[in-house]
Parts: C-alpha cells; sequence; structure tokens
C-alpha cells in the first residue's frame, strides 16, 4: 500500500531571536511590573485597615495559585511578545535582505510580505524606490544605446559621430554624477 506524505510547510517563529527576545522581554517586565504594582495597590489598602492579615488570612495554597497566576500572566505576555514582533522581524528580515540584492546590483524585483505582517507601508515605499532607481537604470542604459546606434549610424562622418557621441555621454556623466552627489570632475577632462 501507497503512503501519501504531506508536506506540512513549518512556520518559524523566531525570525531575529535577539530582536524578538529582547522586545519580548521588556513586554514581560512590563507585565510583571504592571503585575506586582495592581497586588501591590490591592492587597496593601486591605493590609493598612486590618482587613487583610496576611500570616493568618492567605493559607499557603491561595499565595501559591497567586503566584502560579502571575507566573501565567508573564508567561502569556511573554507567548504574546513573541507572536507580535514575529509580525514584525519577518518583514525587518526581508528587508535586508533586499538590502542586500541590492548591494549586489540587482535592482529589480518587488519585496513581497505574508498577509497579516506589519511594516506595510515601509515595505511599499522601499518597492517604490527599487522601482524607481530600476527605471531611472533603464533610462540610463537607453541613452548608452542611443549613443551606440549614433556611433553606427553610416550618415554620420567619424568626427560627427565622435562628437555627438561624447556630447551624449557627458550629459549622462553631469546625470549620474548629480544622482551620486559626485560633484564635478577635477581633472579638467570632458
Amino acid at each position: 500500500m501507497e503512503q501519501k506524505t504531506f508536506k506540512q510547510k513549518h512556520r518559524i517563529i523566531l525570525i531575529n531571536r535577539d530582536f524578538q527576545f529582547r522586545y519580548t522581554g521588556a513586554a514581560v517586565l512590563v507585565g510583571l511590573v504592571s503585575t506586582l504594582l495592581t497586588s501591590g495597590l490591592i492587597l496593601y489598602p486591605l493590609y493598612q485597615f486590618e482587613i487583610l492579615r496576611i500570616p493568618r488570612f492567605l493559607p499557603l495554597p491561595i499565595l501559591l495559585v497567586m503566584m502560579l497566576a502571575a507566573a501565567f500572566n508573564v508567561g502569556l505576555i511573554a507567548f504574546m511578545g513573541v507572536l507580535i514582533t514575529h509580525r514584525i522581524a519577518g518583514p525587518m528580515y526581508s528587508l535586508v535582505r533586499q538590502f542586500r540584492r541590492v548591494e549586489e546590483g540587482r535592482w529589480y524585483g518587488q519585496m513581497k510580505i505574508r498577509e497579516g505582517d506589519d511594516m506595510k507601508y515601509v515595505v511599499r515605499n522601499f518597492n517604490a524606490m527599487l522601482e524607481a532607481v530600476h527605471h531611472q537604470g533603464l533610462r540610463d542604459l537607453e541613452e548608452l544605446r542611443s549613443v551606440q546606434e549614433l556611433l553606427a549610424t553610416p550618415e554620420l562622418s567619424d568626427a560627427e559621430k565622435v562628437s555627438q557621441s561624447r556630447l551624449a555621454l557627458k550629459s549622462l556623466d553631469d546625470k549620474l554624477r548629480d544622482r551620486l552627489h559626485a560633484g564635478t570632475r577635477e581633472d579638467g577632462g570632458s
């Protein structure tokens, strides 16, 4: 009998452990402090007005249940912290991967994020920037192709081809320098 195997896609929750643990730790600390402050605000007046006498009024099982509830509270906050930071860490991880692609010179493609992820605004703007850079590169490439076509034109003399090509290349050079904030050429040549 043939067995069918189904591949389940495992969801990786801890994408960027340092980031997620740092912010989850902060959430746990806030939850713990909040729990302690709330308990203190409730128990202190009861103790001051002698409504509550801790050694006699609260037996050990009730104190243990209160500590268990506090531990459950902290655990729940930690679990939710990891899940919530997952929605941020995933897009951050993808964004860093896209930055590396751009560093390698691949200025095309769109960054995609999962349904329910945060940082959609950042991803949308990154994609728009990447598309603008890609289209500008295509326009520059088109200008270079026009120079190539100009050099291959049989109707012009060699001197005219060189002169017009130099002007077109100088124009493209100026545009690229302006975009890169490289300033003007200091060697005096054109």
